[in-house]
């Protein structure tokens, strides 16, 4: 499967631009961690790593396992993904996900959705691919947290403004994802305690942050960073609202892309490339 995609990475952009903005994940933050522990169990399936980076969190689940396929914007990173021997498309979140209905187990979007302007389109789009009963793990950070609040007062935008192009609070990522038909299953957040940080820097120098676990009460407050794991709702009557979601959103003019994209069969989960 690997060499397939690798070809295919040459011939294939699926819209989109070509990019030099490789980044690669820093797995030492708390919420990586989290993420990782609520992948399922090994054998369970192909699944999406959306925003892979260079395949870092790809790297970590096999080792558990767990067999992915990365997708990334940026060709620097599909190439660094692909040359450590892990599966990985270049591909346009904002676009079709290049794979057929129920065609996927599951997904992971850490630190992703807030990168992507239309995200109802890309949530829809996961509820068209993943299997009813399927898994999906994201993380985002919390636009209400106490530190955006207090910019909010003072007059300053979101931190990370221009680079982050969408912004969560708890209840409307909880309203996002359940339009879509995505039940949370588990879930945690984390937060920064500044005076800690401090004093954590001038015992060990460099940029050490103290982080810890924000209880489920403060979390809105508190938490910098959720992790979710959620699942695949088994009725079909989401599946149709997804679709409707991705139809209203969606110029004329790829209306039939999207339709051959849906009945494209994919027993295998094997995306289906198209030369620009």
């Amino acid at each position: 499967m690997t060499e397939t995609l690798r070809s295919r990475l040459e011939a294939t952009t699926h819209g989109v631009p070509i990019a030099d903005d490789s980044r690669a994940r820093r797995l030492d933050r708390p919420w990586y961690r989290y993420a990782e522990s609520l992948l399922p169990p090994a054998e369970s399936g192909t699944w999406l790593d959306l925003g892979c980076g260079q395949g870092e969190f790809l790297e970590r689940a096999a080792s558990m396992g767990l067999s992915g396929v990365g997708l990334d914007r940026s060709r620097d990173n599909a190439r660094a993904t692909l040359a450590a021997k892990r599966p990985c498309l270049l591909a346009d979140l904002s676009q079709p996900l290049p794979f057929g209905d129920a065609a996927i187990a599951g997904a992971s979007l850490i630190e992703v959705i807030e990168h992507v302007f239309d995200a109802e389109r890309l949530v829809a789009e996961l509820a068209r691919v993943i299997e009813p009963g399927g898994w999906l793990v994201l993380s985002t950070p919390n636009v209400a947290h106490l530190t955006y609040r207090w910019r909010a007062i003072t007059g300053h935008p979101p931190k990370q403004e221009g680079y982050h192009l969408r912004f969560f609070t708890k209840r409307r990522l909880a309203s996002l994802l359940e339009a879509a038909g995505f039940d949370r299953m588990g879930s945690a957040s984390f937060g920064k305690q500044a005076l800690l940080t401090k004093l954590l820097r001038l015992r060990r120098g460099g940029n050490a942050k103290f982080r810890y676990r924000v209880p489920y009460a403060a979390e809105s407050l508190l938490a910098q960073h959720f992790v979710w794991k959620l699942k695949r709702s088994e009725r079909a009557s989401h599946l149709d609202r997804a679709r409707a979601t991705i139809h209203e959103t969606r110029p004329d003019g790829d209306a039939q892309e999207s339709d051959e994209i849906s009945r494209s069969p994919a027993p295998d989960a094997s995306p289906r490339a198209s030369t620009p």
